[in-house]
C-alpha cells in the first residue's frame, strides 16, 4: 500500500518536472481560476471557498424553526482514519437562513495551508449553539480535533457548540432494521427521497484529490465538492424528518422501526407517546414494518415496562395475558412476564405461581402442536419455567413455614 509519504514524494517529483517544463505549478492559482471557487488567504493560508444556497421545502422550514442556531457539519478527508495521517481536504458547513440552508466550504488547497482551513472551518461553527453531524461523534469530530491539535490550535475548539447532536445513532435505531443499512445515501433514497445524479463515492475523494495536487485540473474536484454539499443538505432534511416523527408523525404511516422509534420518545420523556405507539402497532392500529423484523414479544416487553414504570401493573400484566391465549412458546413466555410482574409488583406470589404453572402447560402444549420451533428453543424456554416455579414453591413453603410458627393472637 502506497503511503502518504510516498504519494507526497511522488507529488514532488512530478511538480519539480513540471517547472523544468516551464509549467505553472501554484495549485492554489488554478483553484482561484476554477468557476464557482474564490480563494482567499486566511490565518496565514490560503482556502479556496464556495457557498450555495439551498431552498429547503417549506415544512421542513416549519419543522425547524424556533430551533437554537445550528451548524450542520460534514467533512471529505484523505482516509478512514483519525490518526495522524488523515487530512481533511474539504469541510462544509451549513446553517438555516431565511427559508434555506447556505452551505459554505472550505477546500484545501495544498497541505501547508490546513491550518487556514481548520481556523476557517472553526469560525464558521462559532455563534452555534448546536451542531449536528452524522458520526460526527466517531469521525469527523475527533478528526477536527486531532488536526487541530497536531498545529498547535487544541484551544481554539473551545469555539465548538456545546450540544453536539450526531444523527447516525438515532437514525440506526429508526431505519436499519427497516431499510437494511443506515448509510446516509440508503437513508437518503429511502426515507428522504433524495436521489443523486452522478455522485462522487467517497472512496474516490481521496484519489481526485491526489490527482488535482499532482497537477490535475481542479473539475476533478467538481463532484466531491457536490457530494460534500448534498451531505450537508441532506443533514438538515433528516434532522427536520427525525423531528416531525417525534412530534407524531409517525401517525401517517412513516416507514420506521417502531422500538426504535420508542426508545427515541422515551429518550425525549414522551412516554404516553411511546405507549401509544407499542400499543397501536400490537393491535394492528398501525402496519408494522415488516422488513424491520419488529417482534411482538419485544414490542410488547418495551410497552410493559413503561406501564409498571407509570405504576400501571395490572394494565401491563393485561397486555401480556393477550400474548398468552395461543399455544406457542412465545405464549408461555408470556405467561413468565405475567408471573414477573405479579410477584415484583404485586406482591402476589401465589398468582405468580400460578401463572408459572401456566407457561408450563402452555409448553406441553407447544410441543405436542408441532409450534414451539425446535427441541433446543423449546428446552432453554422449559429450563426458564421450572427454574422460576422450583422458587416460588420453595418462597411459598417457607412463608407457610413462619405463618405456622407466629403465636396465636389473644
Amino acid at each position: 500500500m502506497t503511503t502518504l509519504e510516498q504519494r507526497l514524494a511522488a507529488v514532488r517529483a512530478e511538480r519539480g518536472s513540471a517547472r523544468g517544463a516551464g509549467r505553472h505549478d501554484d495549485v492554489a492559482g488554478r483553484l482561484a481560476a476554477w468557476g464557482g471557487a474564490r480563494l482567499t488567504t486566511a490565518h496565514g493560508g490560503r482556502v479556496a471557498l464556495v457557498e450555495r444556497r439551498v431552498r429547503l421545502p417549506e415544512a421542513v422550514t416549519r419543522q425547524l424553526s424556533g430551533r437554537a442556531p445550528t451548524r450542520y457539519f460534514d467533512t471529505e478527508t484523505t482516509g478512514l482514519s483519525t490518526g495522524a495521517g488523515t487530512v481533511i481536504i474539504l469541510a462544509a458547513v451549513g446553517h438555516l437562513e431565511d427559508g434555506a440552508v447556505v452551505v459554505r466550504q472550505a477546500l484545501l488547497p495544498d497541505y501547508p495551508d490546513e491550518p487556514a482551513l481548520l481556523r476557517t472551518v472553526l469560525g464558521w461553527m462559532t455563534g452555534g449553539e448546536r451542531l449536528v453531524t452524522y458520526n460526527g461523534r466517531g469521525f469527523d469530530l475527533p478528526l477536527l480535533a486531532a488536526r487541530m491539535t497536531i498545529h498547535g490550535l487544541g484551544r481554539d475548539l473551545v469555539g465548538l457548540p456545546v450540544r453536539h447532536d450526531d444523527l447516525l445513532p438515532v437514525a440506526r435505531r429508526l431505519w436499519r432494521r427497516v431499510l437494511g443499512s443506515a448509510r446516509l445515501a440508503d437513508v437518503e433514497r429511502g426515507v428522504l427521497a433524495v436521489r443523486r445524479r452522478g455522485d462522487c463515492p467517497s472512496s474516490e475523494v481521496p484519489q481526485r484529490w491526489f490527482a488535482y495536487l499532482a497537477g490535475g485540473s481542479p473539475d476533478l474536484l467538481a463532484a466531491v465538492i457536490d457530494h460534500n454539499a448534498q451531505d450537508v443538505a441532506s443533514l438538515v432534511l433528516l434532522d427536520a424528518e427525525m423531528g416531525r416523527l417525534r412530534a407524531g408523525g409517525w401517525r401517517d404511516g412513516a416507514l420506521v422501526d417502531h422500538r426504535g422509534l420508542a426508545l427515541e420518545l422515551l429518550r425525549d420523556g414522551a412516554d404516553e407517546d411511546a405507549l401509544e405507539l407499542l400499543e397501536g402497532v400490537l393491535t394492528g392500529a398501525l402496519e408494522p414494518a415488516s422488513s424491520a423484523g419488529e417482534e411482538p414479544l419485544r414490542l410488547r416487553r418495551l410497552a410493559a415496562r413503561i406501564l409498571v414504570a407509570g405504576g400501571h401493573s395490572a394494565r401491563a400484566e393485561s397486555l401480556w395475558r393477550e400474548a398468552a391465549r395461543s399455544g406457542t412458546v412465545e405464549a408461555a413466555l408470556a405467561w413468565i412476564e405475567v408471573a414477573r410482574i405479579r410477584e415484583r409488583h404485586a406482591a402476589d406470589l401465589p398468582g405468580a405461581l400460578e401463572a408459572t404453572r401456566a407457561a408450563s402447560r402452555v409448553l406441553d402444549l407447544a410441543l405436542a402442536l408441532g409450534r414451539g420451533g425446535s427441541l433446543d428453543r423449546i428446552g432453554r424456554a422449559r429450563l426458564m419455567v421450572e427454574g422460576r416455579r422450583r422458587r416460588l414453591t420453595r418462597w411459598l413453603a417457607a412463608a407457610e413455614r413462619r405463618a405456622q410458627r407466629q403465636p396465636l393472637s389473644a
